[in-house]
């Protein structure tokens, strides 16, 4: 004997049994989208008492329902069509039907029709998946990322101080590795404040950076040629002897970049760029 004519031999009443143990919430809804049944599973979900529900919740009339379309989806699932709703937030308590229902519920819902012998549509059935967990990990996970971007924008800040000494003056002491992610950073920051401070010299102090290879040269200069559009004269101090040899083997070339040895240095050169001088008292 196969396995449809053991199905064939069900009572009708099994089926009734079979409905409300399956372990998926599953509820129908009659022709005017009142509720005429649900199992188990999703009186669970929900922390419903059945008795308060069915025969009173209309999923077309229910005001958070409607707000995602439930009358349109109803009306097609009610013409024949499958609708799948992407995951929304319920909350069972809103409905006014029961207090003490569970707190807003994550679900991902798939509604059919159910047909009559004769092909019409009597019915439609809703299946729930509760995704509550995986909205809270996707929700935690975006969180992170945004915590990490935010401290990531926090550390790029810091390390990219730009500092004014004086009027007109200011300095840009780098330190640790620079890619070109920071590299565009250091530009786009330097810019801004000679911009906002109306600066005309600047001092880009390398001394903490233990590395300069091609790339990291070209930036420099870039950023150089860039605040010099500005009206704003560079210079490049801290260059040690391990870079400055580094730099000659790969042929850069800083001609065009002022050079000086340490920030003293190039602060020196900025007070003469601004025609001023240290007095002693």
């Amino acid at each position: 004997m196969g396995a449809q004519d053991d199905l064939h031999q069900l009572p009708i009443a099994a089926f009734a049994d079979i409905f409300e143990q399956l372990p998926i919430a599953v509820s129908a809804y009659d022709s005017t989208g009142l509720q005429v049944a649900m199992n188990e599973a999703q009186a669970k979900l929900w922390g419903l008492r059945r008795e308060e529900w069915v025969g009173h919740f209309n999923m077309v009339t229910d005001s958070q329902l409607a707000s995602q379309g439930s009358g349109e989806m109803f009306r097609k699932v009610m013409q024949g069509e499958t609708v799948v709703l992407p995951p929304h937030s319920y909350d069972g308590t809103a409905t006014g039907l029961q207090s003490d229902a569970t707190a807003p519920v994550w679900i991902e819902a798939s509604y059919f029709p159910m047909r009559a012998k004769s092909g019409e549509v009597t019915h439609l059935i809703a299946i729930l998946r509760d995704v509550s967990r995986e909205i809270l990990q996707r929700q935690n996970a975006d969180k992170a990322q945004e915590e990490i971007a935010n401290q990531r924008m926090i550390i790029e800040t810091l390390s990219n101080p730009v500092i004014q000494i004086w009027q007109g003056i200011l300095t840009l002491p780098l330190i640790g590795a620079i890619d070109s992610r920071r590299a565009m950073n250091i530009t786009e920051g330097l810019l801004i404040a000679i911009a906002e401070r109306q600066a005309s010299c600047i001092i880009i102090d390398i001394t903490g950076v233990p590395m300069v290879d091609t790339q990291v040269a070209q930036h420099l200069v870039q950023t150089a040629r860039a605040c010099q559009l500005l009206g704003c004269d560079v210079a490049l101090v801290g260059i040690s002897p391990e870079i400055a040899q580094t730099l000659v083997q790969l042929g850069v070339d800083l001609s065009k970049l002022k050079t000086l040895a340490n920030l003293q240095a190039g602060i020196a050169w900025a007070f003469a760029q601004q025609r001023l001088r240290v007095v002693s008292i």
